[in-house]
């Protein structure tokens, strides 16, 4: 307990309590039952029986017990002890039992007075949020959390509608599934009390100690005040409108994903004017790991102020993905950053990409996608783009690597219009699997796998085969970053001669590096892997050891070349046969480059109607 210099009080031991006014204790007097919130004051020799006191005291919910006139702290060793022992507040007082008796326990009463004005204070606050206003709920919610320095959460029928600060939904989780139980405490330790508002709606306050009686009625006024202004929402709710303007966000997403960026721009010219009238945009995905989303999403949307369209993700329920135009004026990468701090507790993760076209948002979610799963391998657990860091396109010699995926792709490039539109849609289904890229793009999955199964058929290769669909989106990648130049190398390039080009060992190289000094050798597990085409069993069998152990080396990698693998693992993916390609793309490739002389490389296609190495198969 804090010390008080005008009742000759030093620091004492305890927890801070309220006080409602102060007892003295003499004589053969003994404490009565109407204790609580009461200071008790007394001397040593009244305190023979301390134990007993104590105890007493403690039942009774006092406040703290003073002792009057403190002698030297060798005698009050024994006091001490059996105050420790119950857990009680216990102070000492330089002022003797005459002076508290005549003045000190009215300046108590005082203070408690004190007490009482600063409470009608806060009332008086309180009932200040009850002009109309949109923001009602969250004002109110926001000075129950500071007056009381508490966690609150307004929770309704649709999910959260207002908490304080913002993480408070996640630490009051085990609380909001039992609305019902009025008094509960969190697996922290916090005093949580529910208060119903409605059938539907229910306030939560979590506080650090048991709520006072005018905590309890500062909560109180609260939940009235909530009621009264949640009362034009139940009449006449919006839960319609802010649907359909959710479906015209996600339709003018959907639209700037598959390029069509000026239907995008007129879909949300109604419902944000002026949001996407730019050249470029930047895409953000926030992972929201253990959190609510759609308190996640309140944050996002109250943090970036009507300056980025963000939508809940269709595909990954725990995603929200964010698209920033580029306008001056606005850091959207700061706000960002300071929504993931306040969750840090919940593992929320971000990952965010450069600025590509309007056009090329897709692009750009695949770039946020990446920066995603690297931030996932990041103690910040954020991971924004900030300069295109070479990848293994940008190393590739740009005239033969077009000229390969040219020829690759020919008969589907030869299509008059739709070849291209049939080429964004594919790549997305291949960097994420068929359903979640048709929800990603608003397409039904089997018309995403149909046009995945044609590209596949047309370039002579194997739908089913991850090592084929890993040439196909590394020739999409190629066509869509170089552009069609002069085709002298037509002839003569193949697929083998990119991937064992001294630039790309050097690549390969240097991203393999940090596995080299792991005792485990889990280059080796790495590279018999991709030899069996990622299925851990039969890598097991070719190396002699437990499947267990395979599945170990690979997560084991995982943190060190910072990509996802074990997603390539068929037992784990949804769709027996398809893996996520933007981590074992690279990993198949920079083990390709890196094949010793006289080893077998990774069977990549090379029997394909256009793709041959002089007749020779490249795996041998």
């Amino acid at each position: 307990m804090s010390a008080i210099p005008e009742f000759g009080i030093g620091a004492g031991a305890g927890s801070d309590r309220e006080v409602h006014c102060a007892l003295i204790l003499s004589g053969n007097q003994w404490i009565g039952t109407d204790t609580e919130k009461a200071l008790i004051v007394s001397n040593v020799a009244n305190l023979q029986v301390a134990d007993r006191l104590f105890q007493t005291l403690s039942v009774g919910r006092a406040a703290g017990l003073v002792i009057a006139d403190a002698p030297d702290d060798a005698s009050l060793v024994e006091i001490r002890e059996a105050a420790a022992r119950h857990r009680f507040p216990l102070l000492t007082s330089t002022r003797s039992l005459s002076v508290w008796r005549s003045d000190l326990a009215r300046a108590v009463l005082d203070l408690s007075v004190a007490c009482a004005r600063r409470h009608a204070a806060r009332l008086g606050a309180l009932l200040e949020q009850l002009k109309p206003a949109s923001d009602t709920v969250p004002n109110i919610s926001g000075l129950l959390a500071r007056e009381l320095d508490a966690e609150v959460v307004v929770r309704g029928a649709d999910g959260i509608l207002a908490a304080s600060p913002a993480a408070a939904p996640l630490s009051l989780a085990s609380v909001a599934q039992h609305p019902d139980r009025p008094h509960q405490t969190t697996p922290a330790g916090l005093f949580a009390r529910t208060v119903p508002l409605s059938a539907d709606e229910v306030l939560i306050v979590a506080t650090k100690e048991p709520q006072s009686r005018a905590d309890r009625a500062v909560v109180t006024h609260a939940a009235g005040a909530l009621a009264f202004a949640l009362a034009p929402r139940r009449q006449q709710s919006d839960a319609p409108f802010a649907a359909a303007v959710r479906g015209i966000r996600l339709s003018a997403f959907q639209l700037l994903m598959t390029g069509n960026a000026t239907h995008a721009q007129r879909v949300m010219a109604g419902v944000a004017p002026g949001l996407l009238d730019s050249e470029s945009a930047r895409v953000f995905i926030v992972d929201c790991a253990r959190a609510d989303r759609d308190t996640v999403m309140a944050e996002v949307e109250r943090s970036l102020d009507g300056h980025a369209l963000a939508v809940r993700c269709p595909a990954y329920h725990e995603h929200i993905i964010v698209v920033v135009p580029q306008h001056p004026g606005h850091d959207a990468e700061s706000e960002l950053r300071k929504v993931r701090e306040a969750f840090s507790t919940a593992n929320v993760a971000v990952g965010g990409s450069l600025a590509h076209p309007l056009e090329g948002v897709g692009n750009a979610y695949g770039e946020a996608a990446d920066a995603l799963a690297r931030a996932a391998h990041h103690p910040e657990r954020t991971v924004i783009t900030s300069s295109r860091t070479p990848g293994l396109v940008d190393i590739l010699p740009a005239a033969p690597a077009r000229a390969w995926a040219g020829r690759f792709l020919q008969p589907i490039l030869s299509m008059p219009k739709e070849g291209r539109q049939v080429l964004e849609a594919t790549a997305m289904a291949l960097e994420f699997r068929t359903s979640a890229a048709a929800r990603i793009i608003g397409v039904h999955r089997n018309t995403v796998a149909r046009r995945v199964n044609q590209v596949c058929a047309g370039v002579g290769i194997n739908p089913e085969r991850t090592l084929d669909r890993i040439a196909l989106s590394l020739a999409i990648q190629i066509v869509n970053t170089h552009p069609a130049g002069p085709s002298d190398h037509a002839e003569d390039v193949s697929l083998h001669h990119l991937l064992t080009h001294a630039q790309v060992r050097a690549w390969a190289d240097k991203a393999l590096r940090p596995l080299a000094d792991d005792r485990r050798d889990l280059i080796r597990t790495l590279r018999a892997w991709v030899l069996s085409e990622f299925n851990a069993d039969v890598t097991a069998a070719r190396l002699g050891i437990a499947t267990k152990t395979v599945r170990s080396h690979i997560r084991a990698a995982e943190p060190l070349l910072e990509k996802d693998l074990i997603t390539g693992l068929p037992q784990d993916t949804e769709e027996e046969g398809e893996q996520r390609l933007s981590g074992i793309r690279p990993l198949t490739v920079a083990l390709y480059a890196t094949t010793p002389p006289g080893s077998a490389h990774p069977a990549l296609p090379t029997q394909g109607t256009w793709t041959t190495h002089r007749g020779v198969p490249l795996g041998g």
